[in-house]
């Protein structure tokens, strides 16, 4: 199977995005190009031979391209491109269409699944086509007789025509028939049109079968407006794709890595050094490099250090093993491999790069291991790093390292995972998904928790997997105020973060109840009546009020201490609040409210 992608257009339409640059080179949210994600996804899915035409910035296409050592390139240039349809360029290429094809356009925004389903699919000839979008106006459609796809164009609007996007698979046989067309066209002089006028006339001989995209994302990027709302429709299509896999044989890791990696960068702890999968990894001779030198808030300068061992020792991989603090520098060191030295690697742009990294947290509690979110600490100041690009590509969740945790450590992350879960559910940010996800993160908690402590097996299973939900939800949803009120009790008095979240949160769940006209989620007060409803039910109790005393009771039951707070301290604590979750929250809170919810969640001195 061959990859074929047209990529000789100008792009007029996306104005000065391409006056000095192809039009695949525009970036996404990731800041991954629309090209490169292309090459990326269909390589993924087993694809190694590509065919590009190229009309404009040809060297650019071949500069991504370079990129990718692995994989078969042949580049084939119409030097009159801005005379010609891409019709014209299929004909010069003629000659390479040697397979069967996967055949698409240079400007297609695509997931993994759909790419994955069309190549898995038993069927030899398809193309993508979708019976429930609305029929665009000046973009292709596609007219369907029987389950066959008998025409495409744009001018095409009757009862029997249906969106459609240029993502074809076909045999070597009928993409030899196009051809045949394509070529009778040009020796035409009819070199203007669409490949698609010289199917449309022999489509009865070339069986097209529809492949719905309804569940799927397949769309265009034509102007800067197309770009920006691609870049966020496609977001929750790759945050889904996530490769999560469940198994407590630390030997499939080292299969895992030795399939994936040749030389790795492992991002530990010294709890590396004990570890059972550090005598695996040496028994089958995994040639790995050890990066431990960073504390439990990672600091910049080590980061720095992390970044140039990871260069200086030409690794290809990361691989994380610890908590959350492991997995945040391992993230900031796969954003920043590939970059260049520079004075401040967190003030530098954030790009996209083919860095993978596999993430195994030993603890269940933040859910990085999901999220796009990191901590670097640079002269003592907490950084917050998002990118959507430094989510792990693949998450082995071994719940047996869970046996070996302190008391106190699976309480508190068992709390900032509950904490998460519950605050997601409430966000502004909080979408059907990430409420589904965070849902059943609570639900898992609740039952399991007790047990969970006793080192019951499966209830380690359920925390682990409950951990992760959470983490998903709030990659979605983002924390609120809680988070938000956290931070500075964990640096005042030293206690843990989840330890820390679930102090405030029963008392800013009893302000909001109390100040519903103080909402500030666009969909309204109504909404958030709803959502404390559900909170309520999953909480299994009659109402919001009998909830949040279910929790502070859960709170105490799990015999966590409570900080002594006084005036200096209280100041600082209201002074520190962190406004990007603070924004999140959707009733709104003042340092008033803010100062009473303290007082409310710590000892007064």
């Amino acid at each position: 199977m061959k990859a074929v992608i047209f990529n000789s257009g100008l792009g007029k339409r996306m104005g000065d995005l391409t006056k000095n640059n192809h039009k695949s080179m525009v970036r996404l949210s990731n800041n991954e190009t629309i090209f490169e994600r292309q090459i990326r996804l269909l390589s993924e899915c087993g694809i190694k031979d590509f065919l590009i035409t190229t009309g404009p910035f040809e060297e650019q296409l071949k500069a991504v391209a370079s990129l990718f050592p692995d994989l078969n390139f042949t580049f084939v240039r119409n030097p009159i491109y801005d005379k010609t349809n891409y019709i014209y360029s299929m004909y010069l290429a003629r000659q390479y269409f040697d397979d069967d094809v996967i055949m698409l356009h240079g400007d297609l925004v695509f997931d993994r699944k759909l790419m994955h389903d069309i190549l898995a699919d038993p069927r030899s000839n398809l193309a993508t086509v979708n019976h429930n979008k609305s029929l665009p106006e000046k973009d292709f459609k596609a007219r369907i007789i029987n389950g066959k796809i008998v025409e495409v164009g744009i001018n095409i609007f009757d009862n029997n025509c249906f969106a459609f996007q240029p993502c074809y698979k076909l045999s070597k046989e009928n993409i030899q028939k196009w051809l045949a067309n394509v070529s009778s066209f040009i020796d035409r002089g009819i070199d203007g049109v669409y490949a698609e006028n010289a199917f449309n006339e022999i489509s009865d001989s070339i069986p097209i079968e529809e492949f719905s995209y309804e569940n799927y994302y397949i769309d265009e990027v034509d102007t800067p407006e197309d770009l920006k709302r691609v870049s966020e429709e496609i977001r929750p299509f790759d945050f889904r794709e996530q490769n999560i896999i469940f198994s407590n044989e630390e030997m499939d890791i080292v299969d895992f890595v030795k399939k994936n990696a040749t030389k790795p960068l492992i991002v530990s702890t010294e709890i590396f050094n004990q570890s059972n999968l550090k005598k695996l990894l040496d028994d089958n001779n995994i040639n790995y490099v050890l990066f431990s030198d960073f504390s439990p808030n990672p600091k910049y300068e080590e980061l720095v250090l992390g970044i140039s061992k990871f260069k200086k020792n030409n690794c290809d991989y990361v691989v994380s093993y610890g908590g959350g603090s492991a997995i945040d520098i391992a993230k900031c060191i796969k954003l920043y491999g590939k970059a260049e030295e520079c004075d401040n690697y967190l003030e530098s742009e954030k790009k996209f790069n083919l860095i993978k990294h596999l993430a195994i947290p030993t603890t269940a509690g933040t859910g990085s291991e999901s999220t796009r979110f990191a901590v670097v600490y640079k002269d003592g100041i907490k950084n917050s790093i998002t990118h959507d690009s430094i989510i792990p590509n693949d998450v082995i969740l071994n719940s047996s390292l869970l046996k070996t945790l302190p008391d106190y450590q699976k309480k508190s992350t068992m709390l900032d995972a509950l904490c998460q879960a519950i605050e997601s559910y409430w966000s502004v940010n909080s979408t059907v998904e990430s409420k589904k996800y965070a849902k059943e993160a609570m639900m898992l908690i609740l039952e399991n928790m007790f047990k969970y402590l006793e080192n019951d097996e499966m209830a380690m299973r359920e925390i682990m997997k409950a951990s992760n939900l959470a983490g998903r939800a709030i990659n979605i949803s983002q924390t609120t105020a809680a988070h938000a009120m956290s931070y500075k009790i964990t640096s005042l008095y030293g206690t843990s973060h989840g330890h820390a979240v679930a102090l405030c949160l029963p008392y800013i769940w009893e302000y909001m109840i109390n100040n519903l006209d103080r909402c500030i989620d666009p969909r309204g007060k109504d909404y958030i009546v709803d959502v404390m409803h559900d909170l309520a039910d999953i909480f299994e109790c009659e109402n919001v009020k009998e909830a949040i005393d279910k929790l502070k009771n859960i709170i105490n039951e799990l015999n966590l201490s409570i900080p002594q707070v006084n005036a200096v301290e209280l100041d600082k604590l209201v002074n520190s609040i962190n406004q990007e979750r603070l924004k999140n929250n959707p009733i709104k809170l003042n340092k008033e409210n803010i100062e009473e919810i303290y007082l409310k969640s710590l000892k007064s001195k």
